[in-house]
């Protein structure tokens, strides 16, 4: 019976605590966002730029009571690259944020409609991607791929959107296309048990429990200057990478339950 109670008691707390910070997620945009447009645009630093980042990503995942295990940060590369990951929750972008803030996303064109928010990714770089028009998103990703050079990292999540299975969802041309006509590598990055604290459709933040572990593991970097524009070329590139990444993928139930 106590342990029954307790179970009880541990479950209402988790849910005032996910409530609370379903609510105060706004405000971390609505204060933290004009505070890096201030930044951006007076300083032009981009350390400052990551710095905010880093710091909006990790208060988002600390006050949902969420702990964010990285492996592999020695797998990104110093020079410009894409890192590809599978997207499952919305918490991928608070986790990456938080603990790689060095890259800028690529974010559907819909979130650029959000005051506040919307200013706040144009002015950290976000590519704006409207996924039911293919022309306009190789337009964008035309534009940005000389920032490679300079050594910007951009993250896009090869799925095409946010999918849950017990396999990855197959992948989208779109980013092997603009990793290799830049000739910048591909970093796989796979998330785990991010769908656990806030699924496709969910409102509440972490609601079930007091703490949960998301796993963020950055896997070893692809040169795309191996393979040719040929489209057999750039399908054997996207299996490898599928494979590496369903491979890890497959994995999530370890994690969930340790």
């Amino acid at each position: 019976m106590k342990n029954k109670l307790m179970k009880m008691f541990m479950k209402s707390l988790a849910l005032i605590r996910s409530v609370l910070a379903t609510f105060l997620f706004p405000f971390t945009v609505l204060i933290l966002g004009p505070l890096a447009m201030l930044g951006h645009y007076l300083f032009h630093n981009r350390k400052l730029d990551d710095a905010i980042l880093s710091f909006w990503g990790r208060v988002c995942c600390r006050m949902s009571g969420v702990k964010v295990v990285v492996e592999g940060r020695e797998n990104i590369p110093e020079e410009g690259c894409l890192f590809l990951f599978n997207h499952t929750s919305f918490f991928d972008i608070f986790t990456m944020c938080g603990y790689i803030p060095e890259v800028r996303f690529g974010a559907k064109s819909e979130l650029f409609k959000i005051p506040v928010f919307a200013q706040t990714m144009k002015a950290m770089n976000v590519l704006p991607i409207a996924r039911n028009k293919p022309n306009e998103v190789f337009k964008i990703y035309e534009e940005a791929k000389n920032r490679f050079g300079t050594g910007e990292q951009f993250a896009l999540s090869p799925e095409g959107g946010r999918f849950y299975g017990k396999q990855l969802s197959p992948f989208k041309s779109g980013p092997f296309i603009f990793a290799m006509s830049a000739g910048a590598p591909l970093v796989p990055v796979v998330i785990l048990v991010a769908n656990t604290a806030l699924p496709k459709g969910g409102i509440l933040f972490n609601k079930s429990k007091l703490s949960h572990t998301i796993y963020l593991k950055i896997l070893e970097p692809i040169d795309t200057k191996k393979y040719t524009s040929d489209q057999d070329s750039r399908r054997d590139l996207q299996n490898i990478v599928y494979n590496k990444m369903n491979s890890v993928w497959t994995q999530e139930e370890d994690f969930a339950n340790p």
